[in-house]
């Protein structure tokens, strides 16, 4: 496997580089990288390139040696929440999964990408802002989190969501306020190629720490996360005739079915798997599922599970 390391390179991208002092880190960009050690599925080929920035100048260079080699480019988290194709991604893959850190200014809760949602929502409740507890299970990065407007519980991240900085692939840098019309349930504010670099989120302060608390182990606990580690959230979004996971219970989906990939029978809009699965075998299941619910329900369910790469061949 080849390793390159970066370095600082020239691209002006409009002065962007002049709002930081701070000398560029060096950064290793790979090539053919095992995606399986990136998805919490443990399936799917390798990403034709890979990298993984840990702050923002780190970003810019990658993003600019994609520019330069006319790579098309992906922004994941901590891989949560995809199924990545057994025939690998092509172009560049950019995890944000080790961007780290995390301020707390008032009620303001200010992250980088890689934070894990259940750790934001913990020092959030040390700080007594409370609010989060209410998504605590959800699996995976704060930024993996807002991409997708994560929701449980009747309530969404966008229900706490100031702003995010992002950086777009060619190189700018922006920022995306808190107007809900960007935000949809499980739907996704920012595109597949937008790198967020900042989250900030509003919360209430109450000195009711200790019941956030317990409230937030009940939603863990009510999520409930196999010990084997490969699951994914959900699946499907919640229709409007239907809630996804009755839906799934009601067609008797759940169980094993002689695949190494279920519907959960404890979350049934959850998918676990075994060793030896790959993804066309989570997708068949994800095809046949939704397939079933519509013959026996007339309910037509939209994958809320990202999918990277080919899965038509």
């Amino acid at each position: 496997m080849l390793n390159w390391l970066l370095i600082s390179t020239s691209i002006d991208y409009n002065n962007i580089m002049a709002h930081y002092s701070e000398k560029l880190s060096s950064l290793v960009l790979t090539d053919n990288m095992d995606m399986k050690k990136h998805s919490s599925f443990s399936t799917g080929g390798c990403a034709e390139y890979y990298a993984e920035p840990r702050n923002v100048y780190d970003c810019l260079t990658v993003l600019e040696v994609a520019y330069q080699k006319g790579l098309c480019v992906t922004v994941i988290g901590a891989g949560t929440h995809l199924l990545v194709s057994d025939t690998g991604i092509p172009g560049l893959v950019i995890s944000t999964a080790s961007m780290k850190g995390m301020t707390i200014k008032g009620n303001l809760v200010i992250t980088a990408p890689g934070e894990a949602l259940d750790n934001v929502i913990n020092q959030a409740i040390d700080h007594n802002l409370i609010g989060l507890e209410e998504i605590a299970g959800i699996p995976g990065t704060i930024a993996g989190a807002v991409s997708v407007n994560a929701s449980a519980n009747d309530k969404s991240i966008s229900d706490f969501f100031l702003y995010a900085d992002y950086i777009s692939k060619d190189g700018h840098i922006h920022r995306r306020p808190c107007f809900h019309d960007y935000f949809k349930k499980q739907k996704s504010a920012f595109r597949s190629d937008e790198m967020i670099i900042s989250i900030a989120l509003r919360l209430t302060p109450s000195r009711a720490s200790a019941e956030a608390r317990v409230r937030k182990e009940q939603y863990v606990e009510k999520m409930y996360i196999p010990p084997c580690r490969r699951f994914s959230g959900e699946i499907f979004r919640d229709s409007p005739e239907m809630r996804a996971d009755t839906a799934i219970r009601i067609a008797g989906l759940t169980g094993p079915n002689g695949m190494k990939a279920e519907f959960s029978e404890y979350q049934p809009n959850s998918i676990v798997t075994y060793p030896g699965c790959t993804s066309r075998e989570i997708y068949t299941l994800i095809e046949n599922g939704r397939n079933e619910v519509k013959a026996k329900l007339g309910i037509d369910l939209d994958l809320s599970l990202t999918l990277l790469g080919d899965f038509q061949n």
